[in-house]
């Protein structure tokens, strides 16, 4: 994943030391003691521990009144791969795709649900640093960021897979862990492009390597136009016409 800057400038020395075994506990007082965190049915055993809601209990939110199971369906159903880490490191919870069959970016199984940081990734390359990058960075709000936008370079427009982390904090604005999203944004770019008359195009000068080209001349009705402004020379392509997006 192409990481930002500031993040790369980071100490190895200062984010290596994040504890990703999750042998404290949670500033909230919420970790759940007593149950392996490796057994494959902690969710079950943690939730009777501690008499969870569950199914048509009702849960009472800052901004809303939900019943387990209307949370659970619309989480289900959100766009794109989320999942919750305290400030621990122990993997709380991810939203199960509601087809088994999805194959997931950040791929995560139930089973895993009370893992460590540790055992959740793969101990291969720098996989494992550069996660205690991203969360050491989010705990100590590094150079000021609380939050995180990774993209994954796949080589294509057609593939535009981003990670989000955002830091999580408490009504005081304490830690208490990271909120992760993942999504492929080219269907949402694509839409984007068909709706709008606009194109992404590689823009060799650009710092990202794509850029939106846009129109000059609106259209009344959906503000496009059929003119490309000349922002610059580039050699002519035939458009992708099933996508709405273009490459070169």
């Amino acid at each position: 994943m192409a990481e930002p800057k500031w993040l790369k400038d980071m100490s190895r020395d200062d984010y290596m030391k994040e504890n990703f075994n999750a042998d404290g506990k949670s500033v909230a007082g919420t970790t759940v003691v007593g149950i392996d965190k490796e057994d494959p049915n902690w969710l079950d055993k943690a939730a009777k521990k501690v008499n969870a809601a569950e199914g048509d209990d009702y849960v009472k939110l800052d901004s809303g009144l939900l019943t387990v199971n209307q949370i659970n369906w619309m989480l289900r159903n959100t766009i794109g791969e989320m999942t919750f880490v305290d400030d621990n490191n122990q993997f709380l919870w991810y939203n199960r795709p509601v087809d088994p069959n999805y194959k997931m970016k950040a791929g995560r199984k139930p089973e895993q649900v009370g893992d460590n940081m540790k055992d959740i990734h793969p101990d291969v390359r720098d996989v494992i640093p550069n996660a205690k990058k991203v969360v050491h960075a989010l705990r100590t709000k590094e150079a000021g960021h609380d939050d995180v936008y990774m993209p994954v370079p796949t080589g294509n427009l057609k593939e535009l897979v981003l990670h989000y982390y955002k830091r999580v904090e408490d009504d005081k604005g304490n830690y208490v862990g990271i909120y992760e999203w993942v999504q492929d944004l080219y269907p949402l770019v694509k839409y984007f492009c068909e709706t709008t008359g606009q194109k992404l195009v590689v823009d060799d000068d650009a710092s990202t390597g794509a850029t939106y080209r846009r129109n000059s001349d609106p259209d009344a009705s959906s503000g496009a136009s059929t003119k490309a402004e000349e922002v610059k020379e580039e050699k002519k392509e035939e458009p992708d016409t099933t996508s709405g997006a273009s490459e070169h």
